[in-house]
């Protein structure tokens, strides 16, 4: 327990409102306190994180929940903290790289539910640019006192910005993000095509015996696609050429399905591009008229030579010839038998390094503001991971699945079910609930009253029976979350005893988010809504947060 002591003096130095730090010891089970019971009506219910310059309890970066300022986690933070310490502190260049490679294939090998839980947390202490994330001696920066107290490693020494500090917080994490952002787009989504993965493979190597595939890809579907426009002008000079209108069906539903295809990988290559290509290369221009261009020529030329075809037979060939020639490029790394995931995966840790150096090429002053927007850094997105219980930080569990929630409405009434991704049943714009009386000191405490309200305008009103002995009854006081959220854990008996949400204020922010930190999907229907939601005013409009307890009629 003197680790845990010691924590709690390093923390209540270095946070800016030290009266209400609540520590529980998560590993010593107890009730509140008097003076915790006090602290938590101070308390909003963002997570936060706090990173220490020596270890405490086994630990050196801590989750701030409402209900505690070392709450129980299973994510592996410390590396996390020993990547700021090494780029800040020390200035440790070997020491950061190591520690950023080992982070980053960490997070490559977390399943899935284990990378989104760590995800948002590590969200949630970035959000408004790191202002969610405190380090030891960030009070002595800050000018806010405490210089009797002298700790040994400090993270933020009294000469340091604190602002500044944090946007290298911001910069550090991006790099990680930004690569699983790559490795989602390439491997889980299943989009590395040759010319991708090819310039995956040689971009940090010597080897160049690769560019001999994409070329091969390129010239061959360029030679099908040529042939193929031959054959329509051919078509054209026969004096005896007619329509046949028995081919429509065929040449009209070949056409929607080749035009669907050009469509998808417009996007796919734009996002490609984005993601992956820093500047115009072979590779590039290859991918990009073999999948934005030649598509679209095969829709058009497509349709005619079909129309045109007198044979059953032939006309069946050649519209199975068009669906084949743009997809030629995604199937040969398996014909080739290329390992796509080891190959993306090593050069992510390759770029990784690279844009590390970058980084570390900076001086203080450049770590601006204006910097981080110039250099697109995303991380730092107004975002929040909320724990409306007090439950441990570990993903999905035998028991309780860690993933969107979608609120539903049938036959038999209301339900709150696990959805793979992100749909318009999942999106909340107000979260207000009541805790149950008649324990108030436990650690552990039920919702007795809880009321959403869904992007849709549908509310859901759950609410605990009445107990026949008295004992428990549901608290006069009310808590309100407003802006646009989601469910991601969630369970109950007779009370909800498991609620943890995470969203942002803004509709934009939320899906800015989503996207800077490799959340889960979100379907076309639920971002249409989202666009169409009212943007927050700043003076408190449509979408604002109240973490201040209120009484009111929930």
């Amino acid at each position: 327990m003197a680790g845990l002591d010691k924590l709690e003096e390093i923390i209540k130095d270095n946070v800016t409102n030290p009266e209400d730090c609540v520590f529980l010891h998560p590993k010593d089970p107890r009730r509140y306190t008097d003076d915790e019971l006090l602290a938590l009506t101070h308390r909003n219910f963002e997570t936060r994180l706090f990173i220490t310059g020596t270890q405490c309890a086994g630990d050196s970066a801590f989750l701030r929940t409402h209900f505690t300022d070392n709450a129980e986690h299973s994510s592996n933070l410390n590396y996390v903290r020993d990547y700021v310490k090494a780029f800040h502190v020390t200035k440790n260049w070997t020491c950061a790289k190591t520690v950023l490679t080992t982070l980053l294939t960490q997070c490559f090998q977390l399943s899935p539910s284990r990378y989104y839980t760590f995800a948002t947390s590590v969200a949630s202490g970035l959000s408004n640019n790191g202002a969610n994330t405190d380090f030891e001696g960030s009070a002595i920066a800050d000018g806010t006192g405490f210089e009797k107290k002298s700790h040994v490693n400090l993270l933020v020494n009294r000469s340091d910005d604190l602002h500044l500090v944090r946007r290298k917080f911001c910069y550090l994490m991006d790099v990680i993000f930004k690569r699983m952002e790559i490795k989602k787009f390439l491997i889980d989504d299943d989009r590395s095509n040759i010319f991708r993965l090819v310039h995956c493979e040689t971009k940090y190597s010597n080897r160049k015996k690769p560019l001999l595939y994409p070329l091969f890809s390129f010239v061959l579907q360029v030679c099908l696609t040529v042939y193929v426009i031959l054959e329509f002008n051919d078509n054209i000079r026969e004096e005896d050429l007619r329509v046949q209108y028995k081919m429509f069906p065929l040449a009209v539903t070949s056409s929607l399905h080749s035009l669907t295809i050009a469509v998808y990988n417009v996007y796919e290559t734009f996002t490609a591009h984005r993601l992956l290509f820093t500047k115009i290369g072979p590779l590039q221009m290859m991918d990009f008229i073999v999948n934005a261009i030649i598509p679209f020529v095969l829709t058009g030329v497509g349709f005619v030579v079909i129309i045109f075809q007198p044979s059953f037979i032939e006309a069946v060939l050649d519209s199975t010839a068009l669906l084949f020639i743009p997809e030629i490029d995604d199937q040969l790394p398996s014909i080739l038998g290329h390992r796509v995931e080891e190959i993306v995966k090593n050069f992510l840790v390759a770029e990784s390094i690279s844009t590390f150096d970058s980084i570390a090429r900076l001086k203080d002053e450049d770590f601006t503001a204006s910097e981080l927007t110039k250099r697109n850094v995303k991380c730092g997105v107004q975002f929040s991971d909320i724990y409306i219980t007090n439950l441990i930080e570990q993903g999905i569990t035998d028991d309780t699945p860690f993933q969107p929630y979608q609120v539903i409405f049938n036959n038999s009434g209301h339900q709150i079910d696990p959805s793979a991704f992100v749909t318009l049943d999942c999106l909340l714009t107000k979260i207000e609930w009541r805790y149950t009386t008649g324990y108030p000191r436990i650690t552990k405490p039920r919702i007795g009253c809880l009321r959403l309200t869904k992007a849709t305008g549908e509310i859901v009103h759950i609410q605990r029976k009445k107990d026949p002995f008295d004992k428990v009854g549901i608290s006069e006081v009310s808590n309100t979350l407003e802006g646009l959220y989601i469910i991601t854990t969630f369970q109950m008996s007779e009370d909800v005893i498991k609620l943890r949400v995470c969203g942002s204020l803004a509709p934009l922010d939320f899906l800015n988010a989503f996207d800077s930190y490799s959340l889960w999907d979100i379907d076309t229907t639920a971002t249409k809504k989202i666009f169409s939601l009212p943007i927050p005013s700043k003076k408190g409009g449509h979408s604002r947060v109240s973490f201040v307890s209120r009484t009111s009629d929930v």
